[in-house]
């Protein structure tokens, strides 16, 4: 009878184990897709960025993304803040002599996803 009580406790304790780890690695899954949806989010103000033209892009403070996730209700937060920071001389002619770095980060809300950054220079040549 001892046998089979040590035995039941054993298989217990590994069972537990086995959930968390699952539980561990679905979080981790979740962290990954929260880190590709920031990604694309970054790189699509880039592109809105190059759209109208480096030399003319204006800094952005850490806001809420507006219209993402669809039907993002205004009363609850959404998972993802951007901002834009640029850093050089400012270019308000448009003419593109200044040279900018120019850096849209993209900060995930979801539990153990990191922030994104991606970053364009621009030079007149």
């Amino acid at each position: 009878m001892l046998e089979v009580l040590t035995a039941g406790v054993v298989l217990s304790i590994a069972m537990i184990g086995l959930a968390l780890m699952f539980s561990l690695g679905a979080s981790f899954v979740t962290a990954e897709g929260g880190e590709r949806v920031a990604l694309y989010l970054a790189q699509q103000r880039m592109e809105e960025l190059r759209a109208i033209g480096l030399a003319r892009a204006t800094a952005e403070t850490e806001r809420e993304i507006p219209g993402f996730p669809p039907g993002c209700p205004a009363t609850t937060p959404c998972q993802f803040l951007r901002s834009t920071t640029i850093v050089g001389g400012t270019d308000p002619d448009g003419s593109g002599d200044v040279p900018r770095l120019i850096t849209v980060s993209v900060r995930s809300l979801v539990r153990q996803a990191g922030p994104i950054a991606v970053t364009a220079v621009y030079i007149k040549h």
